[in-house]
């Protein structure tokens, strides 16, 4: 029976020794590279040994995202213990996510084809499509939920005027009007504001990488960005050790929740673009060296037979470890949990802070809450002139969500 967590429990937990492991979820860490050792392909061998349920561990890969990878693993492998019949569920499973992946790649490509280009507007992607296509063997292989953009604020509403022209549709916020106004003001407000391609793929606008805009400049990252080659198109995208402190980042705030990103991790080490190096250096230049070495450990520590996993970790690691082993097994309820107990937006450990980022955190935060939003916006829409109205009109909305009662659930 899944485990039901709170954050005081998670807490307690990653102040210990990390959880158990069941074979199933042992073997989906194991797989969760691009190559394995032989060392590594012996372990597995002996973990797929003890699988009697190979339609548990399709459900599982499917759910952490890494199912056509741990497929192709299996094929190599060829396990006596996998029957014809698990085979074939298995990759019948496949094709639908590789379908799915290829479907989100030609969005990304149409997306620059017909918007970005002509509008000549600088962007990089990161994450998803674009990470794959530039460090995985095989693109396909890795699920892709969504598409992640970074565009100039000054631009953002060029492309969402566009977008939304040409039949986007608009998914956070929703009823988001098509005029400029309403357009400029939500730009303004809302950190993330999420389109629905006309086939149906989500795409992330940003205007900063980082949730506080203190630790990444989107001129310089734009500035900096390099070509990628792609189809019949050129993808923008981050230069390598920068994409690789950005994800150490992004997926150490989710605890490593999810083992495609651990793939990740994997992939872009393994490209011949990569020096270890350069990226403590890149770290070091956004006060993030303690979240790439605590990523590291993670990494190094996941690819060890289970008895070995808290073997060499510093504090920080083991923190991280038990974190990440706590949402593989508790499901996106323990990674919820556990978000209660991030210390400020970007981090979920004190340790990553620094000192001056942790202030200007503390300065800021008790205004969030008093800060205009993009529903304020709809409720009441005000010329520019008068939008510092807003400003006097958010307190007392929410002093009134506050004491009215939310209606019963029928």
């Amino acid at each position: 029976m899944p485990r039901c967590y709170n954050g005081f429990m998670l807490m307690q937990d990653m102040t210990t020794e990390p959880f158990s492991l069941d074979s199933t979820l042992r073997l989906l860490i194991l797989l969760a590279r691009l190559e394995l050792s032989v060392p590594q392909q012996q372990y597995a061998m002996a973990l797929c040994s003890r699988i009697d349920d190979w339609a548990e561990v399709t459900r599982q890969a499917k759910q952490q995202f890494v199912l056509p990878l741990v497929y192709r693993h299996l094929r190599h492998l060829s396990p006596p213990s996998l029957s014809s019949q698990d085979a074939a569920l298995m990759r019948s499973q496949c094709l639908q996510i590789l379908q799915h992946n290829l479907h989100v790649i030609a969005e990304q490509q149409r997306l620059v084809r017909e918007l970005l280009d002509p509008l000549e507007i600088p962007y990089l992607f990161f994450k998803g499509p674009s990470l794959a296509a530039r460090y995985y063997d095989d693109p396909a292989i890795r699920f892709c939920r969504d598409i992640d953009l970074l565009v100039p604020c000054d631009k953002a509403v060029d492309l969402l005027e566009a977008a939304l022209q040409r039949n986007y549709q608009a998914h956070n916020p929703k009823q988001l009007a098509s005029d400029r106004g309403s357009l400029d003001f939500a730009v303004r407000t809302q950190p993330v504001i999420t389109l629905i391609s006309p086939k149906g793929v989500e795409i992330e606008l940003h205007k900063q990488l980082d949730k506080e805009g203190k630790l990444y400049r989107t001129d310089a990252l734009l500035e900096a960005r390099k070509p990628l080659p792609f189809g019949d198109t050129v993808l923008w995208t981050m230069p390598t050790s920068e994409l690789f402190v950005y994800i150490c980042l992004h997926h150490t705030r989710h605890y490593w929740s999810h083992l495609h990103w651990l793939v990740d991790l994997d992939a872009i080490q393994r490209h011949s673009d990569f020096d270890l190096d350069d990226a403590y250096a890149c770290a070091e230049k956004h006060g993030l060296t303690t979240s790439v070495a605590a990523s590291m450990e993670l990494y190094h520590a996941l690819a060890q037979p289970e008895p070995a996993l808290t073997h060499g970790l510093g504090e920080n690691g083991r923190s991280l470890l038990n974190a990440c082993l706590a949402t593989l097994q508790g499901g996106h309820e323990a990674e919820l949990a556990l978000r209660h107990t991030r210390p400020t937006p970007d981090f979920a450990f004190s340790w990553q802070s620094t000192a001056s980022y942790w202030l200007a955190y503390r300065l800021r935060s008790p205004f969030v809450p008093l800060m205009p939003t993009y529903t304020d916006y709809q409720f009441v829409p005000l010329p520019p002139r008068w939008q510092w109205l807003y400003y006097v009109i958010r307190p007392w909305r929410v002093l009134i969500k506050l004491f009215t009662p939310s209606e019963p659930r029928p």
